[in-house]
C-alpha cells in the first residue's frame, strides 16, 4: 500500500499533536534541568577540585545523570 501525501500529513499531524511536541511546555522545563545542573555542578568542581576529575569525563557523567534522573522521574 503507498501513502498519498495528504495521507502521510495527516499521520505526521496526529503523532505530534498526540506526542505534546506542539505545546513545547516539557522542553521549557526540561531544559534548565539538562544545562544547568551539569553547569552547576561544573562550577563548584572548578571551585572546590578542578584537577580531581578531568573535564572530559566529569561533564558527559553529570549530563548523563541528569538526564537518566528526569527519566526516572517521568520527565522525558
Amino acid at each position: 500500500m503507498k501513502l498519498t501525501k495528504e495521507e502521510f500529513e495527516e499521520m505526521l499531524q496526529e503523532v505530534i499533536v498526540e506526542s505534546g511536541f506542539t505545546t513545547g511546555f516539557r522542553v521549557k522545563d526540561i531544559l534548565p534541568y539538562i544545562f544547568g545542573i551539569p553547569i552547576t555542578a561544573f562550577m563548584i568542581k572548578q571551585r572546590f577540585g578542578p584537577k580531581t576529575i578531568p573535564n572530559d569525563l566529569f561533564i558527559p557523567a553529570i549530563t548523563s545523570a541528569t538526564v537518566f534522573l528526569l527519566a526516572k522521574l517521568h520527565k522525558i
